[in-house]
């Protein structure tokens, strides 16, 4: 029988970073996108609020007859000993029905002059859109932009979900 997930989002780099991360250990399943609301601000400030939109997506998306519902939430949070006082990262939910798995991406630094307008209120797409003329919401996502094109948006969002997958695949560890 194929595997059904849900994704809260129908952004084409999250449902590829979905498929491709569950690719990595299951045949058969169909990845569909839902639109949900995260419930978290459009550019969190913290980690909690970064976790919190992931989690509300995941469980905004679950639906009876799917095997997981996955969010994925991008967001800022402070680190002492950064040039601007915060990195960003994705928290990546995968809902089972009972129980929440999260991972993390890899995290990173923007621009300060991002931070600036972030903590004013903007998002990091705008941002960059009125910065720099970039359209940060496409494959590459900002950063794709920052790496030069090394890290797209997608494979950053995958390694978050590989270490949310991680008790899915192991349960042996996680009982």
């Amino acid at each position: 029988m194929t595997m059904l997930i849900l994704v809260g989002s129908k952004s084409p780099a999250k449902v590829k970073a979905v498929k491709g991360a569950f690719g990595r250990y299951f045949k058969e399943f169909d990845v569909k996108a839902v639109e949900v609301e995260s419930g978290v601000n459009p550019q969190p400030t913290s980690l909690e609020e970064t976790v919190r939109g992931a989690v509300n997506r995941a469980k905004a998306a679950w639906k009876k007859e799917c095997d997981y519902s996955v969010g994925i939430e991008a967001g800022l949070f402070k680190v002492a000993g950064t040039k601007t006082g915060y990195m960003d990262t994705a928290a990546n939910a995968i809902f089972d029905g009972k129980e929440i798995h999260l991972g993390l991406t890899p995290a990173f630094e923007y621009p300060k002059k991002v931070i600036e307008k972030v903590l004013r209120g903007k998002e990091v797409s705008d941002i960059f859109l009125e910065e720099w003329g970039d359209q940060a919401k496409d494959a590459l996502g900002a950063i794709g932009r920052l790496t030069k094109e090394r890290v797209p948006r997608s494979e950053l969002q995958e390694m978050g979900l590989l270490m949310a997958l991680a008790p899915i695949v192991n349960r042996k560890y996680y009982r």
